[in-house]
């Protein structure tokens, strides 16, 4: 008894001080984790802006000169680092609209198309102030502002405009104007685009609830991140979350409230992954080099819901992809965290915004502490030889971003269209 008792006693002790342990370790985590984020082993997180600089971020994009830019209801503002630490010290007004808050943004040079007010639009900066020269110019009516209306805008790889809109966005047969459009009646949110010369549209998927972003990898493939019908979690028919690897042509699946197809019909796009419940917000994929070798080409989702961020390493699976999903970025303590967009600036830092819904606006900047560079304004050397501009141009890292483009499209058209088109039948 003796003995059974010292062994309690002894088991009861050691029990406590793993305990006191653990309890030890988990204070030293949120001491680390003052900003209220948690990131994996190996990466560092700092808050680039807070909500004194930018409340409440809609969206977010990169300029062509590789500087943040946030907008949120009445405002979009350029985040300036003048010291170059890192941090942004100055959030200047590039615009006091669009009034509802663009919800997606993207620079062609000193030009912002966004999705805002009376629909798709242009701001000028013809004298290159960082001020918008006056009223956008509209190039498509659609409907914004609504949590379930048009949201992002991106240049793609093939030079068209891809914009992404919810099933409230009222997308209809009429925005198929080129008679190539892979969908003529479109039902619900669709991905479609416009010609490079923002002039005739084709839409080129539909069945979408309500993606708010996409991204495309190395390849071209265009995934997104549509949401759920919340208000049947609990019912046989409840769809999660998913990412698309969205195809031309496809029906994602989302015909009405209470009806939501399931994967396997035969015109739904392949599903990469699924989360359950959600708000998806951001996509971005990962195409630099300071984030290590399994990140590369990797896919990057938002949840606002459930303020995390994860990531999606591609994996060839016959003619489409598949993915082991890992969280990257949670939410910690009482700060809140609801992230809505992602990007990748031109050191390779994954920047996060926050925001929505009346919520704390704020940047946070990751970078990985063994591959990250100083940040630098100056622009890059000039390239003499027609071999480093060809490296330059084929191995340019980003090459769908703003930043990436206003460096390799000018050494492309210095090159010609000869040697590219060797490139690609080698």
């Amino acid at each position: 008894m003796q003995n059974s008792t010292g062994w309690a006693a002894l088991c009861y002790a050691g029990l406590m001080s793993l305990c006191w342990l653990a309890l030890g370790s988990v204070e030293v985590a949120v001491a680390a984790d003052d900003l209220g984020v948690r990131v994996p082993e190996g990466f560092e997180v700092v808050e680039f802006a807070g909500d004194d600089l930018a409340h409440d971020i809609y969206s977010m994009t990169i300029d062509s000169q590789g500087r943040v830019v946030v907008a949120g209801a009445g405002y979009i503002k350029i985040l300036i680092d003048r010291d170059g630490d890192g941090k942004a010290d100055e959030a200047k007004l590039f615009s006091d609209s669009p009034k509802n808050g663009a919800q997606g943004m993207f620079f062609h040079g000193r030009s912002l198309l966004c999705v805002g007010d009376a629909g798709l639009l242009r701001y000028r900066d013809a004298n290159g102030d960082d001020k918008a020269d006056g009223p956008p110019d509209v190039f498509l009516k659609t409907k914004t502002g609504g949590e379930h209306d048009v949201h992002s805008i991106q240049h793609g790889p093939d030079g068209w405009w891809y914009v992404i809109a919810g099933n409230g966005a009222g997308i209809s047969s009429k925005y198929a104007t080129l008679a190539s459009s892979p969908i003529k009646q479109p039902r619900a949110g669709v991905i479609f685009r416009l010609k490079p010369d923002l002039s005739g549209g084709e839409i080129l998927s539909h069945g979408l609830r309500n993606a708010y972003d996409f991204a495309f990898n190395s390849q071209g493939d265009l995934f997104t991140y549509d949401s759920d019908e919340e208000r049947e979690v609990a019912l046989p028919w409840y769809r999660p979350t998913r990412v698309f690897h969205s195809l031309t042509g496809a029906d994602h699946g989302w015909v009405s409230k209470s009806w939501m197809r399931p994967d396997g019909y035969f015109d739904m796009p392949p599903t990469v992954a699924s989360f359950g419940r959600g708000s998806p917000t951001g996509v971005v994929c990962y195409r630099h080099t300071q984030f290590p070798e399994k990140y590369r080409n990797s896919l990057f989702v938002l949840d606002w819901s459930y303020g995390r961020v994860h990531t999606l390493p591609l994996k060839p699976a016959g003619d489409t992809w598949q993915t082991e999903p890992e969280l990257f970025m949670s939410g910690t303590g009482q700060n809140g965290f609801a992230p809505t967009d992602a990007e990748v600036g031109p050191d390779g830092s994954l920047y996060v915004s926050i925001g929505g819904r009346g919520t704390r606006g704020g940047v946070y900047r990751i970078r990985h502490t063994l591959g990250a560079r100083p940040v630098s304004a100056k622009p890059a050397p000039m390239l003499d030889r027609i071999e480093d501009k060809f490296v330059a141009v084929l191995e340019s890292p980003q090459p769908l971003s703003s930043w990436s483009r206003a460096t390799w499209v000018p050494l492309a058209k210095d090159l010609g269209a000869a040697p590219l088109h060797q490139a690609a039948l080698d």
